[in-house]
């Protein structure tokens, strides 16, 4: 039988044709299939067969010894076969990346009736094309399979042995000359091939901003992913702040207290000196063990760590991490800022004096008080401090009744309405600060603003931090606990001034800049730089420059926007606008083939519910914020962070996802992996 003619049956009248073979004895039937994953592959593998059946039959039939130069034609042809489907799906694949995945059963077997490759196989094909390390361990590991699997087989001498023998001594051969493939697998950070072949890694060079995910699962850590942890590193040479601004109030005189036990006088908005360093967004449980299987974060550089809700594969971590971080760092320097929502300080205080943990760093905590919980939950009937998702109708039963994503946010769920609740109760415990166990003197309570310029829906915002070239802001999320999301928005850098038209003038005025007291007269160039806007100056020739038509415009700041556990973002848009990098949670997905009993509005609609996000949920928001660059995390535990094809398959399908909802280019969108370091670039 051609190859063209197998080509054209499906991959079931394929799989059919094969057991054919095994009860007629054509081939063993203790022979594994296991390795036959792709259509192209089974349709090598019969064209093989068949061809090797049809010289067994020749051989007998002519009594010819032509085994050896057949075999050669056959492997030949074989391997020009494999290059050919290849190939064929390469074109075909780069166009699955932009079709809606959301293809039921029936698409599929209409693919394979068409003699067209099936959507599997096109996944498969792109990702192996994306990651090039991949498709040849991929390949390596078939043909030692089959190497095995035949070897009590067939003869030593037979033409299929004989192929494999050879094609295993050509990878063997490749893979000497490049073992860092078997390190795809394994490589952590840079060594990962996904932070060498992803697209949005592409034309992305080191940068003084850029952000590590520590962990991107959720619930709990597994071997393939830790739980939640994000890190901002922040590398440039930090400016000083301005000591004028704050005198107990924030720049707008308001949502500012004095935490306990604050000196007056202190500056309740800025929380000490600026320490650029890495600063830790969520700390779930294990992140201590995360961090120390990486070299892109070390503890002793961690100065400011941020919390979004009170959850475990969000919080749990937080003592571990503060133990591991005290044992490399100086106790008279700068205390651990940290931040989180009200009754974090007596929580973590609670944490380390039951532990007797007096390891930890010089640590404050300032806590966001009076976190509301969105409209659209509702308290338990039952009264146990539980709170119910209400999904969304704007017009309720075709009456006047709004729908909950229709209201204004309010004041539901702060302390004191449950009277058992943690944020409740924490104010009432008897447990006061000690240095002796870390926590010093300062911790501020941070209220809401609920008349910001950016308030969403009635939303609060928070001004949480100001050191000047970095703010640092929060608003709330919908989750089934009280959660925020924060914005890190980087001051605007000045323009630069453009030498080439200022420094002619100098020269031509340096004897005049001396005789008039000017030392060194090229400084009158950093003057020029520093002209406010619409300023000029005058050299002593008569010349005027004027500061818009030599400086150029200032450089916008960035704005890393990362929101935590929600069905819905839309209280953080406000501030979240124009973001260079949104990460974003995409707890689970819809993936046809896979998920068999459920449809797309099944899954999202069960997101929602449990207070999480899809990928289209994410790309939507994404797209409504105007964001740059879009990073999904918090994965369920169904989907795996390996290095393998059939993970990198899964994370594939789930970007695509995202891709359709927010419109971003391929290059622009990755399902984040443990320890990928993603450079933010200047704008």
């Amino acid at each position: 039988m051609t190859r063209e003619m197998l080509q054209k049956c499906t991959v079931k009248q394929l799989r059919e044709k094969i057991k054919e073979l095994k009860d007629s004895n054509m081939i063993s039937t203790d022979m594994k299939m296991s390795h036959l994953k792709l259509k192209g592959d089974i349709v090598a593998f019969l064209h093989d067969q068949y061809s090797t059946i049809n010289q067994n039959r020749n051989s007998q039939n002519h009594n010819q010894n032509r085994p050896a130069a057949h075999n050669s034609n056959i492997s030949n042809a074989n391997n020009s076969n494999h290059n050919d489907h290849r190939s064929t799906y390469k074109a075909e694949a780069d166009n699955e990346v932009h079709n809606d995945n959301n293809t039921d059963s029936s698409r599929i077997n209409d693919n394979n009736n068409n003699n067209s490759p099936s959507p599997r196989d096109m996944i498969f094909e792109h990702v192996m094309k994306r990651y090039p390390p991949i498709r040849e361990l991929n390949t390596f590991a078939q043909t030692e399979k089959s190497a095995e699997e035949s070897q009590n087989q067939e003869p030593s001498s037979s033409p299929s042995q004989e192929k494999l023998q050879q094609q295993q001594s050509q990878f063997r051969s490749i893979l000497s000359y490049n073992p860092h493939i078997f390190k795809t697998y394994t490589g952590l950070g840079e060594m990962d091939v996904r932070q060498q072949h992803h697209p949005i890694m592409e034309q992305l060079t080191s940068s003084d901003l850029d952000i590590v995910t520590v962990g991107t699962a959720s619930c709990v850590p597994g071997v393939t992913r830790g739980v939640s942890c994000t890190a901002l590193r922040l590398q440039w040479k930090r400016r000083g702040q301005d000591q004028a601004q704050a005198q107990g109030q924030g720049p707008n005189g308001q949502g500012q207290k004095m935490g306990k036990g604050q000196a007056q006088g202190q500056n309740a908005y800025n929380s000490g000196p600026n320490t650029g360093g890495i600063w830790i967004f969520d700390c779930g449980e294990s992140t201590q063990l995360q961090i120390q299987r990486t070299g892109s974060i070390r503890p002793g550089k961690i100065s400011k760590i941020f919390i979004t809700h009170a959850h475990g594969d969000h919080s749990f971590g937080l003592p571990g991490l503060l133990c591991i971080m005290g044992q490399d760092r100086d106790r008279d320097g700068p205390p651990v800022e940290i931040y989180g929502p009200e009754g974090l300080r007596m929580w973590l205080r609670t944490s380390i004096r039951y532990s007797v943990s007096r390891i930890v760093p010089p640590y404050r905590v300032h806590e966001l008080m009076d976190i509301p919980m969105a409209p659209e939950w509702r308290q338990s009937r039952f009264r146990n401090g539980r709170y119910i998702h209400e999904l969304d109708t704007r017009n309720v039963g075709g009456g006047n009744r709004r729908g909950p994503l229709a209201q204004q946010w309010g004041t539901q769920g702060l302390a004191g309405e449950d009277p058992v609740s943690w944020i409740s109760r924490a104010p009432m415990m008897n447990l006061e600060p000690s240095p002796l166990f870390g926590e010093i003197q300062g911790g501020r309570d941070i209220y809401p603003i609920y008349n910001h310029p950016h308030c969403v829906d009635g939303a609060p915002i928070w001004e949480v931090e100001d050191e000047g070239d970095v703010k640092v802001h929060a608003a709330p999320m919908s989750h089934g606990v009280p959660c925020v999301g924060y914005v890190v928005n980087e001051e605007s850098k000045p323009g630069r001034l453009q030498n080439d038209l200022v420094e002619p003038i100098v020269k031509r005025n340096l004897k005049a800049l001396e005789e008039a007291g000017m030392r060194i007269p090229m400084k009158v160039m950093a003057t020029i730089k520093d002209l406010p806007d619409g300023g000029s100056y005058t050299f002593p020739d008569g010349t005027t420059v004027y500061q818009k038509d030599v400086v150029e415009p200032p450089r916008l700041g960035r704005k890393v926007v990362i929101c935590g556990d929600t069905a819905d973002s839309r209280a953080i848009a406000g501030i979240a606008q124009g973001a260079d990098v949104l990460v974003h949670e995409a707890t689970n997905a819809f993936l046809s083939g896979i998920d068999k009993d459920t449809t797309k509005k099944e899954v999202m609609r069960d997101a929602q519910i449990h207070g999480h996000s899809t990928p289209t949920i994410a790309g939507a928001f994404a797209k409504q914020i105007g964001a740059k660059r879009l990073v999904l995390n918090h994965f369920s535990s169904r989907y795996k962070g390996d290095q393998s094809l059939e993970s990198i398959s899964i994370m594939t399908r789930i970007e695509q996802e995202a891709i359709k909802a927010s419109g971003l280019p391929q290059d622009k969108v990755a399902a984040a992996w443990d320890f990928m370091v993603l450079p933010v670039p200047q704008n």
